[in-house]
């Protein structure tokens, strides 16, 4: 992705994507009788920086790092230096609606009518935009269809509740559908009693990484790890972190499925704005959460693992 777009702040970016990427104008059709019903499939993704969780489509994987404070769903390898060109090649994006602050149906309507309208006929250069209310399993949102030409040039489907969402993608697909029938509040998510654990045992793993703790990482994972690795080579393999062990690390969100899930943590700093990803795997193994298996970024020789879960 473009460096110019990494400086920006999360909360600039809904509007980023809407200047960039869509078109203005506005036919506003409303609908609310929608009763679809929410069917989570497996993976999931949780979104620790959004609050909320969807169903991951098949064969697509997810990528908090390009862009922070948005997540990139695609499928294969995705090419391009923009937003724009992510959306050519079938990607889709959530991120949060941080302007949205209380999940009241008026001000949703509010939001939408007098903030989301306004920024596409103020900056954007196409009057053939549709935009349909609904009434989402108890929820309210709203779906921008635009075309350019004649053509299909951008879906937005905006989600209200505790914490809004906004979907962005090229045209409407199975993959697309998917997400919008599923993304839910966390709080609402199977995935519920789930996060705290999640986060705690995230915690833990990173502080002991950070502070090159290798025994207390190894007797703290899980059998399968031990197994395959002893405790001398994860001492090996966390030495040759050093490097850029003392970066800022995060986590945007973990892709979950029952009985485990997988997580991405990124280095980066100022001096070096080219992050470096770790792959984390975890099991639930007596009710607890437990590394089997991690990745050092480009590095050789490190821990053995079984198969990805996504």
């Amino acid at each position: 992705m473009r460096r110019e777009l990494l400086a920006l702040r999360p909360r600039k970016l809904l509007a980023l994507v809407l200047v960039l990427l869509i078109a203005a104008g506005v036919g506003v059709y409303i609908n609310r009788d929608d009763k679809t019903v929410l069917k989570p499939e497996h993976p999931e993704y949780l979104s620790f920086s959004g609050n909320y969780v969807f169903t991951v489509p098949k064969n697509y994987k997810v990528d908090e790092q390009s862009v922070p404070g948005i997540q990139l769903v695609y499928s294969g390898t995705i090419s391009g230096k923009t937003l724009d060109e992510a959306y050519g090649n079938n990607a889709i994006s959530l991120q949060p609606i941080s302007d949205l602050t209380h999940p009241s149906s008026k001000e949703f309507k509010a939001y939408v009518n007098n903030t989301f309208l306004p920024d596409i006929k103020k900056n954007l250069s196409t009057d053939d935009v549709k935009l349909k209310f609904a009434k989402t399993a108890g929820w309210d949102s709203a779906r921008a269809v635009v075309a350019s030409n004649g053509k299909p040039f951008r879906i937005i489907y905006l989600k209200n509740g505790q914490h809004p969402v906004a979907v962005v993608a090229k045209e409407e697909t199975d993959a697309v559908k998917k997400i919008e029938t599923t993304v839910v509040d966390v709080e609402q998510s199977d995935l519920k009693k789930e996060v705290e654990p999640i986060k705690q045992v995230l915690r833990t793993v990173v502080q002991s990484i950070k502070e090159q703790n290798a025994q207390e990482l190894y007797r703290g994972a899980a059998p399968e790890l031990r197994a395959k690795n002893t405790e001398a080579q994860v001492i090996s393999a966390l030495q040759r972190t050093t490097t850029y062990i003392n970066e800022d690390a995060t986590i945007g969100g973990v892709s979950y499925i029952p009985g485990g899930f997988s997580a991405v943590m990124s280095f980066s700093s100022s001096k070096n704005p080219q992050p470096k990803l770790w792959a984390l795997d975890f099991k639930k193994i007596d009710n607890q959460w437990k590394l089997t298996a991690f990745t050092l970024p480009s590095l050789p020789a490190t821990p053995t693992q079984p198969p990805r879960n996504n």
